[in-house]
């Protein structure tokens, strides 16, 4: 709740923008999210006059399924959320939101990933070499924020970052959270260089696949399973370093829930009821 979510795929950026939207400009974001999605697309793929057709024709139908079909479900899961924060967080009740979550990104990648290989399976070599170009450049972009500068730097960033997003969902910190907090974020294992490791893979799997000459049928297929499996792809010791942060990061939640004051919880609350309204306002409009 308080950082993003174990999966996080590119292509589900509707998702993306949506958490990563404040209450106040999230009908603003949403609305445009279909040109922020046709941009980026371009970014990676630079596509032609009859894929550019054929892309904004999909994403104008997914757009407004998503509308119709899938704010309503994260308002619901938004209010279920509020009233389990306002009882108390418990191991099982970081467990639903988990499965919720993951059970809607899933039906997105689905959703998707026909409409995605109607496209991709067009797709030219020189296309896929744009693709490489844009990932180098968002490799470089992430090691200079994630890995460049000594350890004592990059730990009191990611400190930072950490702390400036549960402000952002609680409120104000006073002085003795803020030490427990701290104390909190410094137990959750350092796992950047595994992130970059594990992007490289994945990014590597997605150009198998489009730079094998797949039929549209088959590339969908490839697509949803690389869309739907985002854990392919991770050696034992990743999956050993993945398995000891996200099992600190339950305990970080579980603490810090221990220590909200009535105030930040009822901010909390409120926060997600107010997602929840937006959620619906939307999905009317």
């Amino acid at each position: 709740m308080f950082f993003r979510n174990r999966t996080n795929p590119q292509f589900l950026i509707i998702l993306t923008c949506l958490l990563l939207s404040g209450c106040s400009v999230i009908s603003v974001a949403y609305n445009n999210v279909d040109t922020l999605i046709r941009w980026t697309a371009s970014d990676y793929f630079d596509f032609n006059a009859s894929q550019q057709t054929q892309f904004d024709r999909s994403l104008r139908r997914i757009h407004a399924w998503h509308r119709k079909e899938e704010l309503p479900k994260y308002a619901m899961l938004c209010t279920e959320m509020a009233k389990r924060v306002e009882a108390g967080l418990t191991s099982a009740d970081l467990d639903w939101a988990d499965n919720v979550v993951e059970e809607r990104r899933i039906f997105m990648a689905q959703y998707i990933s026909g409409d995605l290989a109607a496209v991709l399976s067009t797709i030219k070599t020189e296309q896929i070499d744009i693709m490489n170009m844009k990932f180098a450049k968002e490799n470089e972009k992430f090691r200079k924020e994630h890995l460049d500068g000594t350890p004592e730097a990059l730990e009191k960033k990611r400190v930072k970052k950490s702390i400036e997003r549960i402000e952002d969902w609680i409120g104000g910190l006073g002085a003795d959270q803020m030490i427990k907090i701290n104390a909190m974020l410094k137990t959750l294992p350092q796992n950047s260089e595994y992130r970059y490791a594990y992007r490289i893979t994945r990014q590597q799997m997605l150009r198998e696949l489009l730079g094998t000459g797949l039929s549209k049928n088959e590339l969908e297929i490839g697509l949803r399973d690389w869309l739907e499996n985002w854990g392919d792809g991770r050696t034992s010791e990743q999956k050993q370093i993945w398995a000891e942060w996200t099992n600190r990061f339950r305990l970080l939640i579980l603490e810090l829930d221990a220590i909200l004051t009535p105030k930040q919880r009822l901010y909390l609350v409120k926060k997600l009821h107010d997602y929840a309204r937006d959620f619906i306002e939307l999905s009317a409009s």
